[in-house]
């Protein structure tokens, strides 16, 4: 009888942290609101298509397709050495991102110095601005994650 009430209770709690874990994902901005912020934080905004990791220093976790990143031939598992001048081997996501900022202040012009299976290789890059399309599946992304919205928005490829 005891065990069963112990069960009953791990169930109980694993339920419970499972709908609450629901509920974080949840956005409480109407989503109309959340579709119009996003498209407008996004539009003319540059992008490199990379997605890092802190690793003692900074890895490039995954490439997004057709992206300037996977154009310039950059690879998940890059080691970051230096980017535009700033070594990387003790930066942060955060520093990462303040580099890319500064560069989309002034120019689009990237440069990467990365390990890729222990040789060293230059990578030039030009960040460009997302595209409508890739904006579109932002938002439809965002509203079927926080919002359980299965299709708010169109697709709009051909």
């Amino acid at each position: 009888m005891r065990s069963r009430i112990i069960l009953t209770f791990a169930v109980v709690v694993s339920v419970a942290a499972a709908l609450s874990a629901d509920d974080a994902k949840k956005c409480t901005t109407p989503p109309d609101e959340c579709a119009r912020q996003i498209r407008s934080m996004l539009n003319g905004r540059l992008y490199l298509g990379v997605l890092v990791e802190e690793a003692n220093g900074l890895v490039v976790k995954s490439v997004v397709p057709d992206s300037p990143a996977e154009h310039a031939d950059m690879k998940a598992g890059d080691r970051l050495i230096a980017v535009n001048g700033h070594r990387t081997g003790e930066a942060t996501i955060k520093d990462f991102k303040q580099i890319l900022d500064e560069v989309g202040k002034t120019h689009r012009h990237l440069w990467m110095l990365v390990r890729r299976q222990g040789a060293l290789k230059k990578i030039d890059v030009m960040m460009e601005p997302y595209s409508k399309a890739q904006i579109e599946r932002i938002v439809a992304q965002h509203l079927a994650e926080a919002h359980a919205m299965t299709s708010a928005v169109p697709d709009s490829r051909p």
